[in-house]
């Protein structure tokens, strides 16, 4: 028998610190602290988007290598993409389902909370830059998201003006009663 026997000692752990060990796993967001957040996000908007969403299937990459090298637009990387004054759609579109998938995959190695800000800022950077939703999400909901995303400290101040600008647009579009 080893020195340490795992199955004993985790037998002989108080309910709440087994049941917080067995949380740990689903709750990927609370790994993290905001700091570590912003610096992930950070990293992430500096990616470039080919290495990010090479993982597509070769016709979608092929694709994407060529809309983001396309009339000289040059988007090296998501921050590019979200700052661009017109960005391509597709593009957008395949960030956003990148980090729709990040999202939905409990062992992604980005973390929740950065996925879903990358996601509305997908959303937000069609609405603001071409006037698009790319999103099936309702009104209240996508409200409620850009809010959310736009309220986290480590998102970058020019996203979180083009989260604002989305939110403008959106209540423009569907005045409260």
């Amino acid at each position: 028998m080893s020195e340490f026997d795992s199955a004993g000692t985790l037998s002989k752990s108080r309910p709440k610190s087994l049941a917080a060990f067995l949380a740990a796993g689903q709750e990927r967001a609370r790994l993290w602290q905001p700091e570590e957040l912003g610096a992930i996000f950070r990293h992430q908007m500096s990616a470039p988007i080919l290495v990010d969403l090479s993982g597509l299937d070769p016709a979608t990459a092929a694709r994407l290598q060529t809309l983001s090298q396309a009339q000289s637009l040059l988007l090296k990387s998501f921050l590019d993409l979200f700052l661009h004054p017109v960005p391509p759609i597709e593009l957008l579109t395949l960030s956003k389902d990148f980090a729709k998938g990040n999202m939905e995959q409990p062992d992604s190695s980005l973390p929740n909370e950065v996925a879903a800000v990358l996601y509305y800022v997908s959303i937000a950077a069609a609405l603001v830059r071409l006037d698009r939703r790319i999103s099936q999400l309702g009104d209240a909901e996508l409200k409620r998201g850009l809010e959310w995303a736009k309220g986290k400290a480590w998102v970058e101040p020019r996203l979180q003006q083009l989260l604002g600008e989305a939110l403008q647009k959106l209540a423009q579009a569907s005045p409260d009663p």
